[in-house]
């Protein structure tokens, strides 16, 4: 979802790239060595990642594999090319006990083992490596891949009525947006390095969201009528993985420091049907 955002974004601005997939495995020093041997490179932006939430509770080490030592394999990496890296971390670090938005000096307190295995991987980014930025996102959603907008396009095409939880809380983040202020970072050949967080402007529930996607999922014909849409807790719902209530970043510090520009969630939402219905006008 945001590789492929990132590498059309890349080749837009003319970036001179290297892009790979399930070739490359980060778990593997070998195979990294492989890819970059004979290339020249000054950034390196990681997109793998493990995913599986819910999964992650029952294999944990694959997990811990890839969010944690793949990222430090890509860390030493970098440190041996004196390349600059830029890695994704998420929400799921955080417990979610509070109700402002998680400043990056916030205290991570994983609920989950997939969010242990996020943090394990923040830990040793910085362990191995200065020169890093390290970007917290959060409900990450785009026009490629599986994510919570094309999931409830389903369910609103195949179902009659749908429930979705009202009390866990987020920002939803664009990858689109996110590639954008990637790439304009990297164009700018930034040294402002740290951790940062980012996503969307907007605390909304998943209930919020929902909502908003069905609206304008009618509004650009790609569901045939509004079905009922009914709020429930999370308990209506029990998962493997605890999620945290309350996970909305405060993006302040990338714009300040990165010029990032964040957006409303419901502008990217809208500029995300926009460019999903011209992606399938095109297939």
């Amino acid at each position: 979802m945001l590789g492929r955002q990132l590498a059309l974004e890349f080749a837009g601005r003319e970036f001179d790239f290297f892009a790979s997939d399930l070739e490359v495995d980060i778990c593997s020093r070998q195979c990294l060595q492989d890819f970059v041997r004979g290339k020249k490179i000054r950034w390196m932006v990681n997109c793998a990642a493990y995913t599986a939430v819910d999964r992650a509770e029952d294999e944990p080490e694959r997990a811990l594999a890839v969010n944690g030592a793949g990222v430090e394999n890509l860390s030493r990496l970098a440190a041996q090319l004196g390349a600059r890296l830029i890695h994704f971390s998420s929400d799921y670090v955080f417990a979610g006990g509070g109700k402002e938005p998680y400043r990056e000096n916030a205290q991570p307190r994983p609920l989950s083992r997939y969010g242990w295995s996020k943090w394990q991987g923040e830990i040793k980014l910085a362990a191995a490596l200065d020169t890093f930025f390290l970007f917290r996102i959060s409900w990450l959603y785009g026009v490629y891949g599986p994510n919570f907008v094309h999931t409830m396009l389903k369910i609103f095409r195949e179902k009659e009525t749908a429930r979705v939880v009202n009390d866990q809380f987020g920002s939803p983040t664009y990858a689109a947006a996110l590639a954008e202020n990637i790439a304009g970072l990297i164009g700018a050949d930034s040294d402002c390095y740290g951790v940062y967080h980012y996503c969307d402007s907007g605390a909304i529930s998943w209930f919020d969201f929902a909502q908003r996607i069905m609206d304008l999922a009618l509004e650009f014909g790609m569901i045939p009528k509004k079905i009922p849409l009914e709020a429930v807790p999370t308990s209506v719902f029990p998962t493997a993985a605890i999620r945290p209530s309350y996970s909305v970043l405060d993006s302040g510090k990338a714009v300040r420091e990165l010029g990032f520009q964040v957006r409303g969630w419901q502008l990217n939402l809208k500029r995300f049907f926009r460019e999903k219905t011209l992606l399938e006008d095109t297939l």
